[in-house]
């Protein structure tokens, strides 16, 4: 009975993960059988090199470099903001908090996690441009960058957070008792003992989370400002790959330009995605092999 109930345990398991396989390899075939039809009409150069995106217009263009610079702009501002206050948080919730204060934060932290991005959205299009207007009166449009990497900060941030305190509290205790020993004080024991121990970890929780980031769709479309132009400033409005095909897939023709242009969209950001998980990967085992 009990070796019947172990090849059973195996098949399941054998089936789940051929499944699972079979689903990833059948997304990925959808993908790029839709999308690559898109160099039918549209040429390598204009699609990735063009910053003109323009559809809908009577002679289309279908360059992605504006929307791919939105991406960016957005991304890397989010992440100005959100990776320096969540490392400086996760430091101190690993190493100074006590018991009670970490679990709190951990509280407030998963909550903010569990928020929609709708209603964070939401509240970037109400009250975070208004702010901007009301603070920036030569801006012109409070949606835009600025608007959506703040708003994005607050939805990184319980990532970056987690996984940058999980790193510091994965650091033997000894390693801090040894330091300890030797004279050094708490913060130099942090900062020259426990931070590049952790340094792995760290790296890994940030490729991760701006992983997150460059993925997000609904704060972006609500509140980046859909403008398909290569920006000047953090003040200006874009329109990142994501809000893009969110924005427009349902208003394409099946099967046309357009559509095979927003699915090869959607391969651009499984590339992206796809590289910073195997960046990811690679770092984990690089920890791994270094606490073995």
């Amino acid at each position: 009975m009990k070796r019947y109930r172990e090849a059973t345990i195996k098949v399941l398991v054998f089936v789940s993960a051929f499944l699972t396989t079979v689903i990833v390899f059948g997304i990925l075939y959808f993908l790029v059988s839709n999308g690559i039809s898109v160099f039918k009409d549209v040429s390598l150069k204009e699609f990735f090199l063009s910053s003109r995106w323009f559809p809908t217009y009577e002679d289309p263009e279908y360059g992605i470099l504006a929307l791919f610079v939105g991406t960016l702009s957005v991304t890397g501002l989010t992440l100005v903001f959100s990776i320096p206050l969540g490392f400086i948080i996760a430091v101190y919730m690993s190493e100074y908090s006590s018991r009670r204060t970490r679990e709190l934060m951990k509280f407030v932290f998963e909550l903010t996690a569990g928020i929609p991005s709708v209603v964070l959205g939401a509240f970037g299009l109400k009250y975070v441009s208004q702010w901007i207007m009301n603070t920036f009166p030569d801006v012109w449009t409070g949606l835009n960058i600025f608007n959506a990497s703040l708003v994005l900060s607050i939805l990184a941030m319980p990532y970056f957070v987690t996984f940058i305190e999980d790193a510091l509290s994965s650091v033997p205790k000894n390693q801090r008792e040894a330091s300890l020993a030797l004279g050094a004080n708490k913060t130099r024991t942090v900062f020259k003992v426990v931070v590049p121990q952790a340094r792995s970890g760290i790296l890994n929780a940030i490729i991760l989370g701006t992983n997150r980031v460059i993925g997000e769709t609904m704060v972006v479309l609500m509140v980046s400002g859909g403008a398909t132009m290569i920006p000047s400033s953090i003040f200006d409005p874009v329109r990142p790959l994501t809000s893009a095909i969110a924005g427009e897939m349902g208003e394409v023709e099946l099967g046309g330009t357009h559509y095979h242009a927003l699915f090869m969209i959607g391969v651009v950001l499984l590339v992206i995605s796809t590289l910073f998980t195997i960046i990811a990967m690679k770092l984990k085992g690089g920890k791994e092999y270094e606490a073995g």
